[in-house]
């Protein structure tokens, strides 16, 4: 063979082989993009511990605006109260005209029942795309609060807060570490609350978790998960674990009553949001930042009704 002839089948094979290698990467980009289209553009899942309060609500509802896939736990995630204005939620804003980018799926979780928290973790690695090999952050917001005096307070409440606030904390990092490893995720906890009168056995509850987060901190730090801990102080304590608001816009017979999850100012939210994004995370946070109040209203909702002239901010009603 010529020279010549050898030299023009190389340039031909090579423009054979950039064309076939052009034709692979578009495939290959088509699919992906396919894949994107059909998972959504979700920013990766976030399990909040206790949607049953306002706070809780209000963080799933904020992160699931987001763009996340929030995982709600409740004691019961399908007849209970917030589980129902969390669909009602999600229906108002499918229908809206900005609709959510995230999902929130509700999930049984009780934070002093190992096998409870056991069966929720395999729940949630099963809900996980095929991309995801965890989730991004454990948001840990159950919790309990009794006022009392030291002298006067019934001992079983001390036990039910140690037992809600405390263990619940270990029982928690427990069962949802595994899916924070692999994405170097975080454990996100409410630390120390406002030293109030009648708080003595709460605030010790509080400065446990705080001792629980700084050991965690350690332990955890070679498998890159940050421990975080969220400073509660100018929230009051009542507050952190109040079940969502009822309240009625009109006296009419007929009209259903609505629901409000205010607990945390917009300013606070965006506290949380920094302690999930930020990318060399403090070991704490201060949600108490002075601001206009987060509003949201949620619909208790059998069925629901959506009026096309309705905007976003005004409250959804259910009948």
């Amino acid at each position: 063979m010529e020279v010549q002839t050898a030299l023009v089948l190389t340039i031909q094979l090579i423009a054979l082989f950039s064309i076939a290698g052009a034709l692979l990467l578009y495939l290959l980009c088509k699919v992906r993009g396919t894949r994107d289209d059909a998972t959504g553009t979700q920013k990766g899942s976030i399990l909040i511990t206790c949607a049953d309060t306002a706070l809780g609500l209000q963080i799933c509802t904020f992160f699931a605006s987001k763009g996340h896939r929030v995982f709600a736990g409740m004691k019961d995630p399908v007849e209970s109260l917030p589980a129902k204005l969390l669909r009602g939620w999600m229906k108002m804003r499918e229908n809206s005209d900005t609709p959510v980018s995230g999902s929130v799926v509700p999930m049984k979780i009780d934070v002093t029942r190992e096998d409870v928290l056991r069966e929720a973790a395999e729940s949630m690695g099963a809900h996980l795309n095929a991309g995801e090999r965890g989730i991004l952050a454990v948001i840990n917001t159950a919790g309990s609060v009794y006022r009392g005096r030291i002298d006067s307070q019934d001992s079983l409440q001390w036990e039910n807060m140690f037992k809600n606030n405390v263990m619940g904390c270990l029982r928690t990092a427990r069962a949802f570490i595994g899916l924070l490893r692999p994405t170097r995720g975080r454990l996100i906890l409410l630390g120390s609350g406002n030293d109030d009168d009648g708080l003595t056995v709460f605030m010790a509850t509080r400065n446990a978790v705080q001792g629980c987060a700084d050991a965690l901190r350690k332990e955890l730090r070679p498998y890159g998960v940050n421990v975080v801990t969220l400073d509660s102080r100018g929230v009051p304590a009542e507050s952190l674990f109040k079940a969502p608001v009822p309240y009625t816009v009109s006296d009419e017979e007929g009209v259903p009553t609505q629901y409000s999850a205010e607990v945390l100012t917009t300013s606070a939210l965006g506290v949380i949001e920094r302690a999930l994004y930020d990318s060399r995370p403090s070991e704490t946070y201060c949600l108490s930042v002075p601001n206009s109040k987060f509003q949201m209203k949620l619909p208790c909702r059998s069925s629901l009704k959506i009026s096309a002239s309705r905007t976003d901010s005004k409250p959804i009603q259910s009948v």
